[in-house]
């Protein structure tokens, strides 16, 4: 039985309204001055550090430079987010609510797993209101891979609930999460939510695959 459920945010458990592919653009310019133009469906599953450095190093940027400022622009990037998505609806996944509550009825802690940074991911949590399910989370700030934000999720459920690694199980549409977790020796459920199928979440390494967040009885089947 697994007793920590870490979830992805974007397009597992909400939505923007609109294409914000802006925001990253725009931070980039603010902390390195670069005019580039990010289309983040062609990123779809990477963190926001690995985006960000890919982007750079495409535009001809020094190495050193790019990374002497990647906490910068992840501290940038929730005021860019804001002025670019801030206003607008967020819109909740179907059946995400009811997953959530039905987690929380089995007293099953949750937490926010993702590459985006930490106040994007809380904010995009309050403004559909289920912040309250979570406990803990482990954000792109904490690690440019998701190997890195993986392990500093083991390493807050060892210290703060006393929950190994073999307990907790990750829910992403991101193959790059699931095998950065498989790395770990920690477990995933993979949604067909983004832009990748479901055979690359199973060669990724997911213990589970399920066409969206709906289908809550094959999530709730493994987690025991």
């Amino acid at each position: 039985m697994y007793k920590l459920v870490l979830f992805d945010v974007g397009n597992i458990l909400v939505k923007d309204s609109k294409d914000v592919s802006e925001y990253m653009s725009e931070s980039i310019r603010n902390i390195y001055g670069r005019v580039v133009t990010v289309n983040l469906n062609d990123y779809s599953g990477w963190t926001s550090q690995e985006i960000a450095q890919d982007v750079l190093r495409k535009d001809k940027m020094d190495e050193a430079e790019i990374k002497a400022k990647l906490n910068r622009i992840m501290e940038d990037l929730f005021y860019t987010y804001y002025n670019v998505a801030g206003h607008d609806r967020q819109v909740l996944v179907d059946g995400a609510r009811e997953l959530l509550a039905q987690l929380w009825k089995k007293d099953i802690t949750m937490g926010i797993i993702t590459g985006e940074a930490e106040r994007i991911a809380k904010f995009r949590a309050e403004k559909t209101t289920i912040h309250g399910f979570f406990k803990t989370g482990a954000y792109g700030n904490d690690g440019k891979t998701f190997e890195e934000i993986v392990r500093n999720a083991v390493k807050k459920a060892e210290s703060e609930f006393k929950i190994g690694k073999e307990e907790i199980l990750i829910v992403t549409n991101s193959p790059y999460m699931i095998k950065d977790a498989k790395a770990v020796g920690v477990a995933s459920v993979g949604v067909e939510s983004g832009h990748h199928s479901e055979g690359e979440l199973r060669w990724a390494g997911a213990s589970l695959v399920v066409k969206s967040i709906k289908d809550r009885g094959k999530i709730m089947e493994l987690v025991g």
